[in-house]
């Protein structure tokens, strides 16, 4: 592996950009070459923290700096436009979850992206989902092939958002409680199980906002509950809300040789009478989760790896499986993701080409 620093930019200083940013500066494996973003500002105050220079015009950065990787901190709509700019360019590109809008946009993102050029390696496309890189999560990975049959898996995420949506508030731009806050947990239960056969779903739109009481102010989801089912039996459910607090995230799996309780920074199992025999915890800040995902990210494009933890074509497992799930909720019966791959001429095994080998380091 080579020791030089890879030249890095950050595309959206605001909101968790600034977590990822100084994940970026402290990493010995990057360079930030530059910082952008729409607000000025955020832009100049973010690039004086990493000692590099800022940009209010995101295609003037990648032509200035010719970074060889792009971290796009953005939500989904000017995401999807940035990513497209990067990987035309050649350079290796994370970006914040999901992989896109809907699986249409998706795997159009992963074949600009990853493009094999002549005489040299495709470049890394790379989604940040941080549950995977979360201590809790990846003790209960390493448990499961110890446990035997799976039979079922639980998976919540409640966290109240709020009146002000922005964004969030509309379906067209990403918005919706199962894209957003569905999104990681559905990415642990395939990342786990795999993709399902079928999913059925409910998703409501019954909380009211400064619209008054007989019109919402948004069209996206704020509540659902989707149930997966999988060819052995085994079934899983997800339940998420952005209009309640206290935040209730956890992930349960109940199988032959026991149930498992995960959260972010927690993980106990216990055997089939309830007895704990193995707990771990840790106390770690996000910015060490970050930490985590750049590190993964940079050193795959150091080592110009074709195989990487969290790549864009294995997270269309991910928003296939969401994408069931609307539609389930729409038609009113179960749907099938992997029909929705092969719509676009994909098969499960397609979007895992890039997934590290299992027992490998993730």
């Amino acid at each position: 592996m080579t020791e030089q620093r890879q030249r890095a930019v950050l595309v959206g200083a605001g909101g968790f950009g600034a977590d990822l940013l100084r994940a970026l500066y402290e990493s010995p494996r990057l360079a930030v070459a530059g910082v952008s973003d729409r607000d000025p500002g955020a832009a100049e105050d973010a690039a004086a923290q990493a000692g590099c220079p800022a940009y209010a015009d995101k295609r003037q950065l990648l032509a200035e700096t010719d970074p060889q990787a792009v971290f796009v901190a953005l939500p989904p709509a000017p995401a999807a436009d940035v990513v497209a700019l990067a990987g035309r360019r050649g350079a290796a590109v994370w970006r914040a979850a999901p992989v896109g809008r809907d699986l249409p946009e998706a795997v159009a993102l992963c074949r600009i992206a990853t493009p094999p050029g002549p005489g040299r390696p495709t470049p890394q496309f790379t989604v940040g989902t941080q549950r995977r890189f979360m201590g809790g999560y990846r003790h209960a990975k390493g448990l499961l092939p110890d446990l035997g049959q799976v039979y079922l898996v639980q998976a919540q995420y409640l966290f109240n958002w709020g009146e002000d949506l922005g964004w969030r508030g509309g379906r067209a731009a990403g918005g919706g409680a199962m894209m957003e806050l569905g999104y990681p947990m559905v990415d642990l239960v395939v990342w786990l199980l795999g993709l399902p056969e079928s999913v059925a779903c409910s998703a409501g739109r019954q909380h009211r906002g400064a619209g008054g009481p007989d019109r919402p102010v948004y069209d996206s989801d704020d509540t659902a509950v989707a149930v997966l089912r999988y060819r052995d039996q085994t079934t899983a459910t997800v339940t998420v809300s952005r209009c309640f607090n206290p935040i209730s995230e956890y992930l349960a799996i109940y199988a032959d040789g026991g149930s498992i309780l995960a959260g972010p920074n927690a993980c106990t199992l216990r055997d089939r009478d309830g007895v704990a025999i193995d707990r771990f915890s840790e106390d770690v800040p996000p910015t060490e989760v970050f930490a985590r995902q750049v590190d993964a990210f940079a050193t795959a494009v150091a080592d110009g790896a074709a195989r990487y933890a969290c790549s864009g074509w294995e997270n269309l497992l991910t928003l296939a499986t969401i994408d069931a799930a609307y539609l389930s909720d729409q038609t009113g019966q179960p749907e099938s993701p992997g029909v929705l791959l092969a719509n676009e001429d994909l098969r499960p095994a397609d979007c895992l080409r890039a997934t590290p080998i299992e027992g490998s380091a993730q």
